[in-house]
């Protein structure tokens, strides 16, 4: 009898797909790739390749700004940011947790201005994914401090 048991349970296991771990780690690595994208695109100065990386339908929720709803508009909205001299970006993911095609990830951004001044904040951004690519869908950060 044991020996039918442990012939159905390895029967069945595989059918069962990845392990949550498995498919969290394949999530995070996604999404932090996707920051990767946009470190480098930002860099670049090309906020349209940056827009790119968000759904059709984002939002960037942005300190003291209009919400920007669209590429078109995140793309206006990133540009006016590279050109007021940020001189360097980076990302920091704290926390990925998805359910189905929606993970939200939380972290940290450092940004330096023109003038070597660097700012600080914490970001919480809910990707979505399309078309089997985790894109931004929703992104909002405030400044630490």
């Amino acid at each position: 009898m044991a020996r039918w048991f442990a012939i159905l349970a390895l029967g069945i296991v595989p059918l069962l797909g990845p392990l949550p771990s498995a498919a969290a780690d394949e999530v995070r690595a996604a999404i932090e790739a996707g920051n990767r994208a946009f470190v480098v695109a930002f860099l670049k100065g090309d906020a349209d390749a940056v827009a790119q990386l968000y759904t059709e339908n984002a939002q960037v929720i942005a300190p003291g700004e209009p919400v920007a709803h669209g590429r078109a508009a995140i793309a206006a909205a990133w540009r006016r940011t590279i050109e007021s001299g940020v001189t360097d970006l980076s990302l920091q993911t704290a926390d990925v947790e998805s359910a189905g095609d929606l993970a939200y990830e939380t972290g940290k951004v450092r940004i330096v201005s023109r003038d070597g001044t660097s700012t600080e904040g914490r970001y919480v951004v809910v990707w979505k994914r399309e078309d089997g690519r985790w894109k931004l869908h929703r992104d909002i950060w405030n400044s630490e401090g």
